[in-house]
């Protein structure tokens, strides 16, 4: 498993604020990659 990601500059006032996730592999399930991270959502 590697997890990889750095903090780069503060939000800009005006910016769009997303994150993404980008998984690389073979075979994965999206609706069941998906159901576990919006089970962990607050």
């Amino acid at each position: 498993m590697i997890l990889e990601g750095d903090l780069q500059r503060p939000w800009g006032a005006d910016e769009l604020r997303w994150s993404r996730a980008v998984f690389i592999g073979r075979n994965l399930d999206a609706a069941e990659l998906r159901a576990g991270f919006e089970a962990c959502a607050a």
